[in-house]
């Protein structure tokens, strides 16, 4: 009799699970799209659909090749799971990512608008690293009201190596994020999205990755605004600017040479025979001998079917869609290296700060410790953050918004809110102020991050959530209009010389000229080496 009770009661809890879980599944969301059935996530006030493959693993044969369409799926396919970042190296060096990437995520409010504006998130980590998969854009969507897609797209030797030649040879990496764009134009829809109303952002790398896209003929129609944070078409990596000893990398390369160090790579493999057969070669290398390359390919090919012209001269004679714009930066993009060399224990003082400057300008050394006297800084490590902060960041992003205001609607800003907490703990001594990608602290949720020295998670203060609440309110709106505000208060565009500055002060409505205060008339005569 015992026996039999057990067996009803294990019964019992099985229908129980069973029309629980039925019920689950009943309330999940679903959707359907041009490849088939998503069933979704349901997360309170949005709903989301996660690892949505936009285009076909890039595997084999399909390496170094333009994406290719998804095959449809018959069955309802889980969409819970964050797609896995592309392949790259972790900061011990170590492999991580998965070539099966070309996957996006789609977070969706379930109330408000019908038609809501998109916005397309691309990534940071300077085209050689970092994912959007860790990246929480519920706060985004649901205060915005507005869909956000985040993405993977192919990095380092896989995105921008060029094994053969063509016309789209080493911009897969940026041909996968024109892919995705697609997608979203075919089936945002079924989400509750507005095509006609895409807004393509995207930090530090991912801005760069914005700005190509604004002046790449292929892209034309994909998108109607863009938002710039800390990257622009200009923007180019001095040396040790990717912490200690690293070397100076532009964005952007010609892609013939892009090719031919190509070809070399495989050689330095041992790959031997004509081209067809180098390129073959290195489509049977596995993953970790590719990505002992990578730092070799983090600049997109110029002078193909993606950029037909270096970006930079594109925004210069007018070679881009007129669009709405908003780009800016943090006021000391350059204190998170600073502290990158504290953590790896090699500090920036008076005693190498002469060389320091001299890997970073070169023969214009001279001149850049002339512009920042050693006077004006409490220390050096302040003084060099300042001169890298303005020379990569701050005065490529005001020569952009100074080429696109002529054709378009541009807004600037600068986010000076030194409280933010840094995604890398400030050690004694770093460079005080708002540090390089600060901004997505305020923009979206970082699960587990950031973190103090004691690997405890920091909350963001009352304060800080009224600052963060009001940056979404003008990204968002932007999105929406065109126009950035917050309660109903508008920024001032370009044409003024002013940015918006958005501070500790929920309620500042503080403006600064972005070119004067960071000596952008000086950096406009000094000729960049890498």
């Amino acid at each position: 009799m015992r026996h039999l009770q057990s067996v009803i009661a294990v019964i019992g809890i099985f229908l129980i699970y069973s029309a629980a879980h039925a019920r689950a599944r009943d309330h999940a969301p679903r959707v359907r799209i041009d490849s088939g059935e998503l069933e979704g996530v349901d997360r309170g006030d949005v709903a989301v659909f996660l690892g949505i493959p936009y285009a076909i693993p890039p595997l084999g044969a399909l390496r170094w090749r333009a994406p290719m369409p998804v095959l449809p799926w018959h069955d309802v396919r889980a969409a819970q799971t964050p797609e896995p970042a592309c392949p790259q190296l972790d900061t011990q060096q170590q492999v991580t990512g998965d070539e099966d990437c070309l996957k996006l995520s789609v977070t969706v409010p379930k109330r408000g608008a019908r038609s809501k504006p998109v916005m397309v998130f691309l990534h940071g980590g300077g085209f050689v690293g970092d994912s959007a998969s860790a990246l929480d854009a519920t706060r985004l969507a649901s205060q915005g009201d507005v869909i956000v897609v985040t993405l993977e797209f192919r990095l380092g030797v896989f995105g921008f190596m060029a094994p053969s030649a063509g016309p789209e040879a080493g911009s897969y990496g940026l041909l996968d994020q024109r892919a995705a764009l697609r997608w979203v134009q075919r089936n945002i829809r079924a989400f509750g999205g507005d095509p006609e109303n895409v807004t393509l952002f995207g930090e530090s790398g991912g801005a760069v990755a914005v700005c190509a896209q604004l002046v790449s003929p292929g892209s034309n129609g994909l998108f109607g605004k863009a938002i710039m944070q800390s990257g622009s078409c200009g923007t180019t990596l001095l040396a040790n600017a990717g912490g200690p000893n690293t070397q100076a990398l532009p964005f952007f390369r010609a892609g013939e040479q892009i090719h031919r160090d190509s070809l070399m790579a495989a050689r330095d493999l041992g790959c031997e025979g004509d081209e067809v057969q180098l390129a073959d070669c290195l489509r049977d290398q596995p993953v970790a001998t590719l990505l002992s390359l990578t730092s070799r390919f983090a600049s997109a090919a110029v002078g193909g079917e993606v950029l037909p012209e270096h970006p930079v001269t594109a925004l210069d004679a007018g070679h881009f869609q007129a669009r709405s714009v908003l780009g800016g930066i943090v006021d000391n993009e350059a204190g998170l290296i600073a502290d990158v060399f504290l953590v790896k224990s090699q500090v920036i003082d008076d005693a190498n700060l002469d060389a320091l400057l001299s890997m970073g300008f070169g023969a214009a050394k001279d001149e850049v410790a002339a512009e920042y006297p050693r006077s004006r800084y409490e220390t050096a490590a302040e003084l060099w953050a300042a001169a890298y902060t303005d020379a990569m960041f701050a005065c490529p992003q005001a020569r952009a918004n100074a080429a696109l205001q002529k054709h378009g609607s541009v807004f600037g800003y600068e986010l000076a809110d030194a409280t933010i907490p840094h995604d890398i703990p400030a050690l004694p001594n770093a460079p005080g102020g708002t540090w390089h990608a600060d901004d997505l602290t305020y923009l979206f949720d970082q699960p587990g991050r950031p973190v103090d020295f004691d690997g405890n998670v920091i909350a963001l203060t009352e304060v800080q959530r009224s600052v963060a609440s009001d940056m979404v309110a003008a990204w968002t709106s932007f999105a929406r209009d065109g126009r950035p505000s917050v309660r109903g208060n508008g920024w001032p565009d370009w044409s003024s010389r002013r940015v918006r500055v958005i501070t500790a002060e929920p309620d500042s409505h503080e403006t600064v000229d972005l070119a004067d205060e960071h000596h952008c008339a000086f950096w406009q005569g000094i000729e960049l080496e890498h």
